[in-house]
């Protein structure tokens, strides 16, 4: 078997993680567009056609469709065939004995918990509240990924962190393995080295995502898809308090809580630059497309990764999948959530990519696909509800709608009818109007947003849609806002 493991290390070693929001690298102009000025940053000596030969296997996806039985039962088989974590051992622990010192010689101090040795020169109060993270993560590892594989030498997991506000200090006191690049951060078996950030929730997020691959990557049976490796390192990084301690794997609530993240921002970017993503083009990325950038694809892998493991259709595949550590069953067990889910995944996606925000409700946004029985009435907290109407393309249906709901509780009811109240808009309509849209049996074959038609309807509407595909309602609001609402509008659908 090829070892990608080491492969893929001199490819990341010039990648790294995200570059903080503000922090541009230059892309190719387009057509018509004046060329970018370019950013200064070292330079990737690794060639494409190199890069391509050290690419890990990437899961090209198909045109087919297996059955949902089927692959439950490959997934079954894969958990059944694949050693138990208690019989995998772990990588050797071959971490170097540190000269504590020299080090301290150097100002840089030590500090250590169950989980994780951490040499540092930043600020004391700092670098205790850091050494703490990793007992508080463990918990969320083992929870997405399963128990952690055993040691050879029956030692609990733990790690050596770097963290460098002045790198000199640690290259003289030996502690940065040679020819080591370090633009942001970068890990190496049971060591991580990080360069200090400007805020402490960066600081926080960049040690969690360095020491998720330390966890992820204990295996030495060759590297798994770069962009899920990457993307769950970014997972696991995303962090906010809670009143017993720190929660992980989380949409961040705001910008200001998560100061120097910018995740949220790069996609929005994208998506009104022309250049959004499908589900099928993220997990084609590569080696190839982290070395060019250390922004977008980070972005792109985080909402991913975050999205399968948040929604409540898919969350509990793909944990299934997760915890298949050993990388050919991994890709086997991947390809089978895959093709189940592909469709279902593919125009989720579009909804929450288009849309995302700060502290997107996943679990109430995920689309509604019972069909309903009785009186049509469209929930104000919920996404997309199906109407279970079957349309033909060309074909015209009268939509009415009555009802009031409430779309927030602070300082009094906002109620609404379904034309809207226009005291606060989302996505440029007015929050409370009902809204319609085509869920298409055949994808479009052009444009970003494939798998839906959209229609503006209010109390009252005749569309027409271009697609034949399923009828779906919502009320409209704000996608972080729906634990609030309640209420719901009755609708009448007429065939014309």
């Amino acid at each position: 078997m090829i070892h990608f493991q080491k492969l893929w290390s001199s490819v990341s070693a010039t990648a790294g993680p995200p570059l903080p929001p503000g922090v541009r690298e230059p892309r190719e102009s387009r057509e018509g567009e004046t060329p970018a000025e370019p950013h200064a940053r070292e330079k990737v000596s690794t060639t494409r056609a190199a890069q391509q030969e050290l690419r890990p296997p990437v899961f090209e996806p198909g045109r087919g469709r297996a059955s949902s039985c089927f692959a439950k039962l490959l997934l079954l088989l894969l958990a059944l065939t694949t050693p138990s974590f208690a019989q995998s051992l772990r990588r050797h622990d071959d971490r170097p004995t540190i000269d504590l010192q020299k080090a301290q010689s150097a100002g840089i101090e030590r500090y250590t918990s169950q989980g994780l040795i951490l040499l540092t020169d930043i600020e004391p109060d700092k670098a205790r509240k850091l050494v703490t993270l990793i007992d508080q993560v463990y918990a969320t590892w083992e929870q997405q990924l399963g128990p952690l594989p055993a040691a050879r030498d029956k030692k609990q997991f733990q790690v050596t962190g770097y963290v460098m506000r002045d790198e000199a200090k640690f290259e003289q006191a030996g502690l940065v393995r040679p020819n080591l690049k370090i633009l942001h951060g970068q890990h190496a078996g049971y060591e991580f080295w990080m360069k200090d950030a400007d805020y402490d929730y960066y600081r926080e997020h960049l040690l969690l995502h360095e020491a998720s691959h330390c966890v992820m990557q204990c295996l030495d049976d060759g590297l798994k898809p770069v962009w899920y490796l990457e993307g769950m390192a970014e997972f696991f990084g995303s962090h906010e308090p809670t009143q017993t301690g720190l929660r992980f794997g989380i949409l961040p609530a705001s910008r200001q809580a998560s100061p120097g993240f910018g995740r949220i921002e790069m996609i929005r970017e994208e998506c009104a630059a022309g250049r959004a993503l499908s589900a099928a083009e993220i997990i084609k990325l590569g080696p190839v497309e982290f070395s060019e950038s250390r922004t977008t694809p980070y972005a792109w892998s985080w909402a991913f990764c975050t999205f399968l493991a948040r929604h409540p259709r898919f969350s509990a595949d793909f944990r299934t999948v997760c915890q298949i550590w050993e990388t050919e069953p991994f890709q086997k067990a991947f390809e089978a959530f895959w093709n189940t889910h592909e469709q279902l995944i593919s125009s989720e996606w579009e909804i929450y990519r288009d849309s995302l925000c700060y502290g997107w409700d996943l679990e109430r946004g995920a689309s509604v696909l019972k069909v309903p029985t009785g009186k049509l009435q469209i929930e104000a907290a919920r996404g997309w509800q199906n109407t279970g109407l079957k349309v033909t393309s060309g074909q015209k249906l009268t939509i009415t709608a009555t009802g009031r709901v409430v779309l927030a509780t602070a300082t009094k009811p906002w109620e609404s009818e379904p034309q809207g109240i226009s005291i606060r808009y989302s996505e440029g309509r007015p929050i409370g109007r009902l809204l319609g849209a085509v869920l298409r049996e055949e994808p479009a074959t052009e444009g970003t947003t494939r798998h839906w038609e959209f229609f503006n309807i209010g109390p009252s509407a005749t569309i027409e849609p271009v697609s034949a595909g399923t009828l779906f309602l919502r009320v409209n609001d704000r996608w972080n806002e729906l634990s609030d609402n309640s209420g719901q509008y009755e609708v009448q659908v007429t065939p014309r």
